[in-house]
């Protein structure tokens, strides 16, 4: 049994109401599933180790340390909602977020990123499922320019479950783009 997972299982085989039972085998972030609708941070993601909570290809943050010891490359941008977002993305990665939809339906996701020159693309999957297909990120005029692009139709069903944010191909920039946040709007 997953080391992370093997308390948790043990609190909720003695019984305990307050044993909470999370849908992946990673954390939420400050232990509070992320609301839908709402506003998600990228550098929000799931906590636990590499391999369990995100995938980098590089060995080291190329950024600041938000979080600690971890792989995953966080940038500290006065621009960003909460002055950090994800960078220096490539294909492969991918972050995990524990999240609870309150209502199922349609949604709009709004996202702030930046590229110098031509981003690549990146898609999230909700329990294992693409729901927004591939989001390319357009040449933003440079790395410190935030601009919100937006994903219609993406159709959620209610309930606890993991979402993950999947880096799919870098662009002409080397790079997926900066991604700041993910603003859920339910239609």
């Amino acid at each position: 049994m997953n080391r992370i997972l093997a308390p948790l299982a043990v609190i909720a085989a003695l019984g305990c109401a307050s044993a909470p039972s999370w849908p992946g085998p990673s954390r939420p972030w400050g232990g509070k599933a992320h609301e839908i609708p709402g506003l998600i941070e990228a550098e929000h993601y799931d906590e636990g180790p590499a391999g369990v909570a995100y995938h980098d290809v590089t060995p080291k943050n190329e950024g600041v340390a938000y979080r600690g010891e971890t792989q995953v490359d966080i940038e500290g941008r006065p621009d960003a909602s909460n002055l950090h977002g994800i960078g220096w993305t490539r294909a492969g990665e991918w972050l995990l977020y524990t999240v609870d939809v309150k209502e199922a339906g349609t949604y709009t996701i709004e996202f702030p990123v930046a590229s110098n020159k031509k981003g690549g693309s990146f898609r999230l999957e909700f329990g294992g499922v693409d729901k927004t297909g591939s989001i390319p990120v357009p040449d933003t005029g440079g790395w410190t320019k935030l601009v919100v692009i937006r994903k219609e139709g993406v159709k959620l069903e209610a309930g606890l479950q993991v979402m993950k944010m999947v880096m799919e191909q870098v662009g002409e920039s080397r790079s997926i783009g900066d991604i700041d946040s993910m603003k859920f709007i339910r239609r």
